[in-house]
């Protein structure tokens, strides 16, 4: 083989190698799984359980805003009131 085409030879080899490599996953990584939407259901009743994790009971007309926040109706120290669960989980009393 003359030089040419050995130094073609080896820059290819070089070449290809590296661009299987780009397209390999590291050692010890793990691939990350495609992001799930919650279910409507999982997520009514992970709103309902931040409310009562707040000390309200009885929660009802749980309904989602288009912000992605929660209002319902609750009782709190035999009060009903309005609350609110805002896209972080924080349970807020509305003023009425």
């Amino acid at each position: 083989m003359n030089k040419p085409t050995l130094f073609a030879t080896a820059a290819a080899l070089i070449a290809g190698s590296s661009i299987v490599l780009a397209q390999t996953t590291p050692p010890g990584a793990q691939p990350r799984p495609a992001p799930t939407l919650p279910t409507t259901a999982t997520t009514v009743n992970s709103a309902k359980a931040q409310i009562e994790a707040s000390g309200y009971s009885n929660v009802k007309d749980l309904r989602r805003q288009d912000d992605g926040s929660w209002l319902a109706r609750a009782t709190k120290n035999n009060t009903e009131v309005a609350v609110s669960v805002d896209t972080k989980g924080t349970v807020t009393q509305m003023a009425q």
